[in-house]
């Protein structure tokens, strides 16, 4: 005879399947991975054609964006910009996930 659980595998009761697979991306770090391609992928849209030339997408660490900078005079301005930068990223990825920024 089968009997029917009434709660989930996980103890609780039924779950919504995207949030199931979001905790599972993000304990494998799979969804980092997705947001630095996005990033990658849509990069002139946050930082503008003309500045693309002097920086490029490093990583992502966290929630930490690391940039490399031609130079220190471009790496200066994009200081100044951060913020912005910070907001564009946000918006390209549909969540507030950039949080901060670091110039190497």
């Amino acid at each position: 005879m089968f009997v029917r659980r009434k709660k989930g595998v996980t103890g609780q009761g039924a779950v919504d399947i995207s949030v199931l697979l979001e905790k599972v991306l993000d304990n494998a770090h799979i969804s980092e991975n997705m947001d630095f391609k996005t990033l990658s992928e849509r990069f002139v849209e946050v930082v503008g054609a003309s500045v693309l030339p002097y920086v490029n997408l490093v990583k992502l660490d966290g929630h930490t964006l690391v940039l490399k900078v031609a130079t220190s005079a471009w790496k200066q301005e994009l200081f100044l910009q951060k913020n912005a930068i910070i907001t564009k990223c946000n918006l390209v990825l549909g969540k507030p996930f950039v949080q901060a920024i670091r110039f190497v």
